[in-house]
This record gives C-alpha cells, sequence and structure tokens, in this order.
C-alpha cells in the first residue's frame, strides 16, 4: 500500500469513527451530566448533596431514538424505579428535554 492510500484509509476511519460517535445515543455518564445541569438550571441553584447522590446512582437502562429527536432513554434510580426522559445533543453536552 503506498502513502497516498494509507493516509486516504486513516481519514476515512477517522471520519467514520466521527460520525458513528454523532449518531449515538447518551452514555450513563451524559444522562448524569444532563440531569445534573437540569436541576441546576431549574432554580435549585446548588443542588443538595443527597440530590447528587442520587443523580450519581443512576443507572441508563436503555435508549431508543425519539420522533421528535434526539432519544427517550429509561433510567432507574437507585430504588429501581425507571423514569423515561428525552435527551439532545446540545453545545455543551447532551440535555434533558421537558416534554408536556
Amino acid at each position: 500500500m503506498n502513502q497516498a492510500n494509507i493516509t486516504r484509509a486513516a481519514c476515512a476511519s477517522i471520519l467514520l469513527a466521527a460520525l458513528a460517535g454523532c449518531s449515538s445515543s447518551p452514555s450513563e455518564s451524559d444522562v448524569r451530566a444532563a440531569l445534573t445541569k437540569q436541576a441546576e438550571a431549574s432554580g435549585m441553584g446548588m443542588i443538595s448533596q443527597n440530590y447528587k447522590q442520587e443523580i450519581a446512582k443512576a443507572k441508563l437502562v436503555g435508549c431508543a431514538k425519539a420522533e421528535a429527536g434526539g432519544y427517550k432513554c429509561d433510567v432507574a434510580n437507585a430504588a429501581g424505579a425507571v423514569a423515561n426522559a428525552r435527551f439532545v445533543k446540545a453545545d455543551g453536552g447532551w440535555a434533558v428535554v421537558n416534554e408536556r
């Protein structure tokens, strides 16, 4: 394989990896970060240490693409109760979308 082919293959691999990252659902740490941002933005200001610990225990059960964009994800708390929320990719990472 010559140098030009190696360079093209490397560029193609990097591009595919970047595109794959754009289409993937949020990770468990992404979900936790989005929940923390939402709590802080909702007027709670400095969220309590207990609430931070509850968010830290949250488990991502699974996600599916949402018709309205982003992903609908099931998230379980430490007690095992599962809630569903929609997450969208924003400039600063993932964000929770409040649906009414």
